[in-house]
């Protein structure tokens, strides 16, 4: 094959030598310098492309989660964040297109001993991110739908309703952070919306409510005021008669620092390990109580009272029943109890009605 003849560039006023590629100039001193900027640029170009083509898988999920989870809130994003930090230390340094079955299940390891929701969601993100890699003719399979990929199903069930033990013990122990569990499990307040609650402004003794209005995130340890969890989670919830007392010729925030001011995370964090502490110390046992176990607490007390699903629903800040039902709605020894005593009772009152239609029909 000739040979492709040779550009010739000719000498600027300046006194310097220039070519263009792709809308950019590249000059020297001589042609042959121009010449090597604009060849090393496209060997740059070109291993960029190869780059993008094949990604690391941590360069690759720093540009998929910002393109696809942008329209999810500040916290579920950085729960999204946190998972693919999980994945990335482990398979971060690979190609895409290596990672494999095994390296997904290396992955899962890291969550053990996790709930079976965090499992879940996890799952899901992975699956999406390599679902992506797919159509986007990075990788030719997904190692995370592989059914020896699955990872363990976690613990379930791991909140729950507190004893009758414990329900006296947070009545009877003197602490600061005493009203805010009352108002908890007596509300049914999520932590962040507890955290959100100033009394002055959302308690109403007058009506009878607790406004729920916001929810308290944290950046860092910081705290944000923010949207409720839900749209759903916006509600006004009744004040029963273990808080209406307690509320009284209260002020500032539910739950402060030591000094009154809205509480960080870590003041947060060591309030409540400082209670358990006193609880524990009151019942002369290890005590441990989280606080979405007296949101499970509360939801238990309403269905045991009779409360209706929807208003239940409606207390709880939920927008459907299948949360109540699936996780809430634990069946306790009250509620079996006294439906036996239902049943016994109909079946009485049905012997009762049958002999007396015996004795009416001997009567005949």
């Amino acid at each position: 094959m000739p040979r492709a003849k040779r550009q010739h560039l000719k000498k600027q006023k300046d006194g310097r030598y220039y070519c263009r590629y792709h809308g950019k100039t590249f000059s020297g001193a001589t042609e042959d310098e121009a010449f090597d900027k604009r060849e090393e640029y496209k060997r740059l170009e070109a291993a960029h492309e190869a780059a993008r083509r094949d990604p690391l898988v941590e360069e690759y999920v720093a540009e998929w989660l910002p393109l696809y989870k942008r329209g999810v809130s500040e916290k579920c994003y950085a729960d999204y964040a946190k998972q693919l930090d999980a994945l990335t230390a482990v398979v971060g340094g690979l190609r895409v297109r290596e990672v494999g079955t095994t390296d997904a299940r290396r992955v899962y390891a890291h969550f053990a001993g996790y709930s079976q929701s965090t499992i879940h969601r996890a799952r899901m993100l992975y699956v999406a991110v390599f679902d992506t890699a797919v159509e986007d003719g990075i990788c030719p399979r997904n190692p995370f739908r592989s059914k020896y990929a699955q990872p363990d199903k976690g613990t379930a069930g791991t909140h729950r309703v507190i004893t009758d033990e414990e329900r006296q013990l947070i009545h009877n122990t003197p602490h600061r952070m005493r009203l805010a569990t009352l108002v908890m499990l007596y509300a049914g307040l999520r932590r962040g919306e507890a955290l959100a609650i100033q009394i002055e402004k959302d308690v109403d003794l007058k009506a009878g409510v607790i406004h729920v209005r916001q929810a308290v995130r944290f950046r860092g340890n910081t705290p944000i005021l923010t949207a409720t969890k839900t749209a759903s989670g916006v509600r006004d919830v009744p004040i029963f008669p273990p808080l209406a007392d307690e509320l009284k010729n209260q002020s500032g925030w539910l739950i402060a620092s030591a000094k009154g001011l809205q509480a960080t995370e870590t003041a947060f964090s060591r309030a409540w390990d400082s209670y358990l502490h006193a609880l524990s110390v009151a019942a002369g046992h290890p005590v441990v109580i989280r606080c979405h176990d007296l949101r499970h607490s509360y939801c238990t007390m309403l269905r045991d009272a009779g409360v209706d699903m929807k208003q239940a629903m409606l207390w709880m800040g939920h927008a459907d029943e299948k949360m109540i039902l699936r996780v809430y709605d634990h069946v306790t020894e009250t509620r079996t109890r006294e439906s036996v005593q239902k049943v016994v009772k109909r079946l009485r009152n049905g012997l009762r009605t049958n002999e007396k239609s015996a004795e009416t029909i001997a009567a005949q």
